[in-house]
C-alpha cells in the first residue's frame, strides 16, 4: 500500500525556502571564507609516525615557534600515532627545522615525508574538478533528453537544475561547517550527483509509464503525485541503506579520530539525504512548473 500525498501542494514555498537556505549558506561561506586544503591553495605537508602519544596543540606550538606558521594537524591511519602537518609553503630549511624540533620532543618518530604543493598545481586540480563536474552533467543531460524525450526537454532541464542545486547545497555545507575543499570534496560531489540523478531517473521513469495509462491532460499533477508515491518506499530504503553504510564509516572515523574519513563521510551523509529530497521536491517540482509554462506558451502561439 502506497501513501498518497500531494507533493506539489506547496511546491513554490518549498522551492523558495530551499533556494534561500542554499544562498544563505553560500553567502556565509564566502564572507567567512571557504577552507581550501593544500590540494587547491598550495603549501607544505609533513607526514610522519610519532610512535607515541601526542597533543595537537603541542605540535602546533612547535611549528609556530620554529617558522611562525599556523599549522593544521591531522591524525592518519598510516602507522602508529601517525600525523600530517600542513602549513603555508615554507622553505626547505624551515621544514628541516620543524622536523628537528619534532624529533627533540618525539624521540621515537620515524623519518618524515615532506611534500611541497605549488599553487599552480592547485589551480590545475581545481580546473580538472570543474571540468569533471561539467562533463558529467552534460552527459547526464544528453542521456535524460534521449531516454525521456516523451516528457519533453523540460524533464532534462529540470533534472540538471536539480543537480546544480545539489552542488550548490554541498558548497554551502562546506562553507558553513568549514570542511576543507580538497580532492575528497570532488569525490563527494560526483558521488552525490550519481545518487541524486539515480533517484530522479526512477521517478521520471514511473511518470513516463503512468502517463501512458491516463488520458493526456494539460495538468500532470495527479500523475506526478502518483509516481512519487509509488517510488517513495524504494527511494527511502535505498537512501537508508546507503546512509547506514556511511554511518559505520563515520563511527569508525570518530572513534579513531580519522580526520580524512570524517571529511568524507559527514558531507556525503548530508549530501545523500539532500539528494533524495531534491529528487522528490526540487527536480519534479521544477519539471511540473517548466512543463506547464511551456505548454501554456505553446497554446498561446496556437491561439
Amino acid at each position: 500500500m502506497t501513501l498518497k500525498l500531494n507533493y506539489l501542494k506547496h511546491k513554490n514555498i518549498i522551492l523558495a525556502i530551499s533556494v534561500l537556505v542554499v544562498i544563505a549558506g553560500l553567502v556565509y561561506g564566502f564572507v567567512t571564507r571557504f577552507t581550501l586544503d593544500i590540494d587547491f591553495k598550495g603549501g607544505t605537508r609533513i607526514s610522519t609516525e610519532l610512535k607515541e602519544d601526542y597533543s595537537v596543540s603541542d605540535i602546533e606550538d612547535i611549528v609556530k615557534g620554529v617558522c611562525g606558521q599556523i599549522s593544521q594537524v591531522q591524525a592518519t591511519s598510516a602507522g602508529e600515532n601517525s600525523v600530517t602537518i600542513t602549513t603555508q609553503t615554507i622553505s626547505e630549511g624551515e621544514s628541516n627545522k620543524v622536523v628537528e624540533a619534532l624529533k627533540t620532543k618525539y624521540t621515537n618518530m620515524t623519518e618524515p615525508t615532506i611534500r611541497n604543493v605549488q599553487a599552480s598545481y592547485g589551480k590545475e586540480l581545481l580546473n580538472t574538478a570543474i571540468i569533471a563536474v561539467v562533463v558529467s552533467i552534460v552527459l547526464l543531460l544528453v542521456y535524460i533528453a534521449i531516454r525521456f524525450k516523451t516528457l519533453g526537454y523540460t524533464a532534462a532541464l529540470s533534472a540538471i537544475l536539480g543537480l546544480l542545486f545539489d552542488v550548490c547545497f554541498l558548497f554551502a555545507v562546506y562553507g558553513v561547517f568549514k570542511f576543507p575543499i580538497n580532492s575528497t570534496f570532488v569525490a563527494v560531489i560526483l558521488t552525490i550527483i550519481g545518487y541524486s540523478i539515480n533517484d530522479t531517473i526512477i521517478i521520471y521513469d514511473r511518470i513516463r509509464e503512468n502517463k501512458r495509462l491516463v488520458t493526456k491532460s494539460s495538468d500532470d499533477k495527479d500523475v506526478i503525485n502518483e509516481s512519487i508515491s509509488q517510488t517513495m518506499k524504494r527511494t527511502i530504503i535505498t537512501s537508508i541503506t546507503t546512509l547506514t553504510a556511511i554511518g559505520i564509516v563515520l563511527i569508525f572515523a570518530l572513534v579513531k579520530d580519522q580526520e580524512t574519513l570524517k571529511q568524507f563521510s559527514i558531507p556525503l551523509s548530508i549530501g545523500i539525504a539532500e539528494g533524495t529530497f531534491s529528487s522528490i521536491f526540487i527536480a519534479t517540482n521544477l519539471w511540473y512548473s517548466l512543463d506547464k509554462l511551456f505548454k501554456k506558451g505553446k497554446n498561446a502561439k496556437k491561439a
